[in-house]
């Protein structure tokens, strides 16, 4: 479980202009989404940056979130179970946009993502970890299933017809676009890697960039959990 005093180094807070300008770049394309989190510098360095301060007695800021990201979905779990947004009321969501056959960011993202849940202990059984394919062709619910433990026992896998995605990406404000294959053969996709923090209602709380570290991910998903 994070300390107390790992929790006060991680919790970051972000003004909603920040937020506003984060959005801006994750919509203006699947380049910039994808891409533009391929860099020179350890992800650990890029990481450095939010301004980290104590939380406030009031937890969470009250302030609305000032864009409309997120909304009803109607998808297939890594089962192949139909599931819908309303499946997951009453829990947190960390949403990430991704593919199970990406060498780029998703791993990372992953990475970060589920290991925030589990340094959270005991209250991070709130927050259910989600991986939204953008790669419906390939991730199939039986592609998925064999992926995901890989990754987290708890990660849950959506895919679905590419009507279905491409409205989930629409509600979330993700682009993606095909840009060939990899040397291995695999498909490389660039898309938007933002992560989604949803809260019991369906609301957007927070949005994490996917190179946050662990340990700064878990505390601000802390200052959200009841």
């Amino acid at each position: 479980m994070v300390t107390k005093a790992q929790l006060r180094i991680g919790i970051a807070t972000i003004s909603a202009a920040a937020f506003a300008t984060l959005l801006a770049v994750a919509g203006a394309g699947p380049a910039l989404g994808h891409e533009g989190h391929k860099q020179d510098k350890d992800p650990a360095e890029a990481a450095e940056a939010p301004e980290v301060v104590e939380p406030s007695s009031e937890g969470a800021a009250a302030e609305p979130f000032p864009v409309d990201i997120g909304g009803a979905f109607a998808l297939v779990d890594h089962t192949g179970k139909p599931v819908t947004d309303a499946d997951f009321r009453g829990r947190y969501m960390l949403v990430f946009f991704g593919y199970a056959q990406c060498d780029s960011i998703c791993p990372v993202g992953l990475k970060h993502m589920t290991e925030a849940v589990d340094l959270l202990g005991e209250p991070g059984a709130q927050v259910q970890p989600i991986l939204t394919t953008v790669d419906p062709k390939n991730d199939t619910p039986e592609a998925l299933a064999a992926h995901l433990p890989t990754v987290h026992p708890r990660l849950v896998g959506l895919t679905g017809k590419p009507a279905a995605i491409e409205a989930a990406m629409k509600s979330y404000k993700v682009n993606a676009k095909p840009m060939g294959q990899s040397w291995k053969g695999t498909p490389v996709i660039s898309h938007g890697s933002y992560i989604y923090l949803m809260g019991p209602d369906g609301a957007l709380l927070s949005i994490l960039p996917p190179v946050l570290s662990s340990e700064a991910m878990a505390g601000i998903i802390a200052r959200y959990l009841t």
